[in-house]
């Protein structure tokens, strides 16, 4: 269930160009295993090139994709594996054209940082109880150090149980499946779409936009539709505008395509 976390600290830092003031107070006194947790670090400044480098630098596995064509590298030896088998990697770039995607799992918790609706989003999972404010204070000082420099970081965020087995609603006006906007907040964006069935290239999904009578897709998206009909579009979209598009005026569902059931 998704619910929000006022934070039990008072901090005042400077990192990642960010001002962090104010944590709130409540009950909450340490990031718990049981949930995880997304925070909102509004825009990023990224030097993508330096990103890059850094990462390689750093024994990171990346994944470039241009066009819908990966390449993929450990560390800076370029590499032909499974892309399902790289996404699992503890150090993982995905850059998909200005889009980047970045985690880092050790043995106390993963965090993930990735485009969102509203810039990007820093996602926290927790192995054991964890201290809010050095774990934060770790995992922004990690950040900075890898030249990803946010713009705000709002800190009255959101947990999500990893038990859940019915994932949250979708905001009120938004016509999306409801896999495909639980996919929006999962932990693993690539995991949630295997054990889902759904079909990702890059930090991009396979959708189909079902028109309105008289609706069109708005020209924002345009860049993304594969293929059209007077009735519906088949897109290959970013996840961080999938709810976007569902709230387009003339868009009735935003769905998976159907699949042919094997005979």
């Amino acid at each position: 269930m998704k619910k929000t976390i006022a934070l039990i600290a008072s901090l005042t830092v400077l990192l990642m160009g960010v001002s962090m003031t104010s944590l709130g107070s409540g009950e909450l006194s340490g990031f718990v295993e049981t949930e995880y947790y997304i925070l909102s670090l509004g825009g990023l400044t990224v030097d993508v090139a330096s990103v890059v480098d850094t990462a390689q630098t750093n024994g990171f596995t990346v994944i470039r994709y241009d066009r819908g064509t990966a390449t993929a590298y450990r560390g800076k030896t370029e590499t032909t594996e499974p892309l399902s088998e790289l996404e699992k990697s503890n150090k993982l770039l995905i850059v998909d054209n200005e889009r980047i995607y970045l985690r880092v799992k050790d043995d106390a918790y993963t965090y993930t940082v990735r485009p969102s609706a509203s810039g990007y989003e820093l996602v926290i999972d927790p192995q054991q109880t964890l201290p809010i404010v050095e774990t934060l204070t770790s995992i922004l000082t990690a950040l900075q150090g890898m030249g990803l420099v946010g713009t705000e970081v709002d800190l009255g965020f959101h947990a999500f149980s990893k038990s859940d087995l019915k994932g949250p609603m979708p905001p009120e006006g938004a016509r999306i499946d409801s896999d495909l906007y639980w996919l929006t907040v999962a932990e693993d964006w690539f995991a949630f779409a295997a054990t889902k069935g759904l079909s990702l290239t890059g930090l991009r999904v396979e959708v189909v936009a079902e028109k309105l009578p008289g609706g069109s897709i708005p020209t924002e998206f345009s860049a993304y539709v594969l293929s059209e009909t007077e009735t519906a579009a088949k897109l290959l979209l970013p996840i961080d505008t999938l709810v976007r598009l569902a709230e387009s005026a003339g868009v009735g569902l935003v769905r998976p395509p159907y699949r042919p059931a094997a005979p």
